[in-house]
């Protein structure tokens, strides 16, 4: 209930400040409530939570065990790592968001994101080594 309040808000603020320059109500109407709603979407998707202890599985059988990296190891190695590298590390690979919509909601570049990720999975990679 409290989302729809923020986007009814929103979209009444939208209007405060651009009623003197809308011709056709209604198409402006449905292209606001339309992109409020993309945006509410998007900015909320990134924030979902996963579990790091959820089992991962693969859905390829004919990989051998002996190639295949321990799921526990690599989550308790994720563990001591920085809150920042976790989260860009859950949001990237559990969240499947792009290294944009990461930066965005982290308030960082995008150019940094993408080395903090590559450099954190190096360091998960030379632990478990």
């Amino acid at each position: 209930m409290e989302d729809v309040e923020d986007l009814t808000n929103n979209v009444y603020l939208a209007f405060a400040e651009q009623y003197h320059n809308i011709n056709n109500l209604e198409n402006w109407l449905r292209k606001v409530l339309f992109l409020t709603f993309v945006k509410w979407y998007k900015r909320n998707r990134s924030k979902a939570t996963f579990q790091l202890d959820d089992n991962i599985s693969s859905n390829e059988t004919a990989e051998r065990s002996s190639d295949l990296i321990d799921a526990d190891t690599a989550i308790t190695v994720l563990k001591t790592l920085s809150n920042e590298k976790q989260e860009i590390v859950r949001l990237r690979i559990w969240g499947e968001l792009k290294f944009s919509e990461i930066a965005e909601e982290l308030k960082k570049s995008e150019v940094a994101v993408k080395k903090m990720f590559y450099r954190t999975l190096n360091e998960i990679k030379d632990k478990l080594e």
